[in-house]
């Protein structure tokens, strides 16, 4: 059955629930939670709500766009913003976890301290870093970002475009660019997508949609004249002030580069896709255990199968615990909101969470089907030159973390001492796993085995300004040894 509204106020709480993150899985959260009436408050960083998959323009669209599908889809999900039960908070930065059930929240006047009963993180995942010599020339820009701009803004990243690195992002990307007039100088896939395509294709059936829907950019390449090369990366960019090529060489079956067979490409950008990373700065600050898995987006969240953490009243769901897609997000958040209900009231529709359950498995078979086709022969961090710069922020080099570790620096904590790489704006996020990774391979070990500096608040950048608008009780200071003592009677 569904619930009444149960408020959270009377008890000291601002809502039952607190999420963090308007995206797919954050937005169907607080949906089912106010159809078994919780209540909620949904805090996002961005201006509109989402998230990367559901990109939500800042303008009207057209109904012949062809970026419209995305749009036509979110607006399904956006109707929970204007809930009774939901209060949805844009432009507000979760940046700690202070205590049980308290989030720390950066909202300009707004600012401080957001309490409730459970605390959902569906906080989403952003592109993997990828290293290598001209990747920091105008003009070179990740996968994310390209679908932020076309999405987002309606920009196109360039004339002529290469695209290159892992996973099915890419072919989304490139069948968006060719949609919008692009012309597609060439794709580079990491891995043998084709030769896989009969061994995963009985996972991948369970979304027959979404497999048709890769058929369909297959045939648009194909149409278009695009060269869809398979088991091939990008060596480097080309240019002076910006980009003016690429060049693109095939990979041996160990993953080692073959240089001898590269081919340049004529270009004005080059968007480069080593798939994402979950986004765990705030699960890294709750002390919530984290386990390796590089398919999934490097460390995601140990989770039971309610997507609990190990973090009492702390949930985990979306891309931010394990890249799976827009659809698998939808179901955990709303697996979630069933669990959560359980624990505040008893309450539940266990013919609605059944059948939850039972789609959560069927596109979790779609997720297993995509990682077998397009698992990668080579990590994304190669072998780069001494000048090619791994902290974009403090203008780190390869050059200067080879001397760091040269000089006695053996961990990864120990050479961002060393070189300040992770100290920048990012705080860590487009340069701690390629340090990670080349400690690895250093030392012949997983990335997942390379311990990580300890995270500190904030885990977002955050301005000053939020931190002085909250009311914080006076501190606890010991007597000063200095001052005159009080006598006795």
């Amino acid at each position: 059955m569904i619930g009444t509204n149960h408020s959270a106020a009377t008890d000291g709480a601002d809502a039952d629930i607190a999420i963090v993150g308007a995206g797919p899985a954050g937005l169907a959260c607080a949906a089912e939670a106010a159809a078994l009436g919780l209540s909620s408050v949904l805090l996002d960083d961005n201006p509109r709500p989402g998230g990367q998959y559901l990109r939500h323009p800042a303008f009207a669209t057209a109904p012949e766009d062809p970026l419209g599908a995305d749009a036509r889809r979110l607006a399904s999900l956006l109707a929970v913003t204007a809930l009774p039960q939901v209060s949805y908070r844009p432009g507000a930065t979760v940046w700690d976890l202070p205590a049980p059930g308290v989030l720390a929240v950066a909202e300009g006047e707004r600012s401080g301290r957001v309490r409730a009963h459970a605390i959902v993180l569906a906080t989403g995942a952003y592109d993997r870093p990828a290293p290598f010599p001209g990747w920091t020339l105008p003009g070179v820009i990740s996968a994310g970002a390209a679908q932020n701009l076309l999405k987002g803004m309606r920009i196109l990243p360039g004339r002529r475009v290469v695209v290159a690195g892992n996973g099915p992002l890419l072919m989304l990307v490139a069948a968006n660019l060719l949609a919008c007039g692009v012309e597609v100088v060439a794709i580079a896939e990491a891995a043998p997508v084709s030769p896989r395509l009969w061994r995963a294709l009985p996972l991948l059936l369970s979304q027959s949609d979404l497999l048709m829907q890769a058929a369909r950019w297959r045939y648009a390449f194909w149409r278009a004249g695009v060269p869809f090369l398979q088991s091939w990366t990008i060596a480097h960019a080309t240019g002076a002030d910006r980009v003016d090529g690429a060049v693109l060489c095939p990979l041996n079956p160990d993953g080692t580069r073959d240089g001898a067979r590269a081919r340049s490409f004529a270009c004005d950008s080059i968007i480069v896709g080593y798939g994402l990373l979950a986004s765990v700065e705030l699960l890294r600050l709750a002390k919530a255990a984290l386990h390796w898995e590089p398919q999934r987006g490097g460390f995601v969240p140990v989770r039971d199968a309610a997507f609990r953490t190990t973090v009492p009243g702390v949930w985990a769901v979306g891309d931010g615990a394990g890249i799976g897609g827009a659809r698998l997000a939808e179901a955990e958040g709303r697996i979630a909101a069933h669990a959560i209900a359980t624990t505040r009231c008893h309450r539940g529709d266990q013919r609605r969470l059944s059948d939850l359950c039972a789609r959560w498995g069927r596109i979790d078979q779609f997720r297993r089907g995509l990682e077998q086709l397009f698992a990668a022969p080579l990590p994304p961090h190669g072998p780069v030159g001494d000048e090619t710069v791994i902290c974009r922020c403090e203008e780190v080099t390869a050059g200067m973390l080879a001397a760091a570790r040269d000089g006695g620096a053996e961990s990864a904590v120990q050479v961002k001492a060393a070189t300040r790489l992770g100290m920048g704006r990012c705080q860590g996020r487009n340069c701690l796993p390629s340090l990670s990774a080349m400690v690895a391979r250093e030392q012949d070990a997983s990335p997942g085995e390379v311990a990580w500096p300890m995270p500190r608040p904030p885990a977002r950048m955050i301005p000053i300004g939020a931190l002085l608008v909250e009311s914080l009780p006076p501190p606890n200071l010991p007597a000063d040894p200095h001052l005159p003592r009080k006598r006795a009677g």
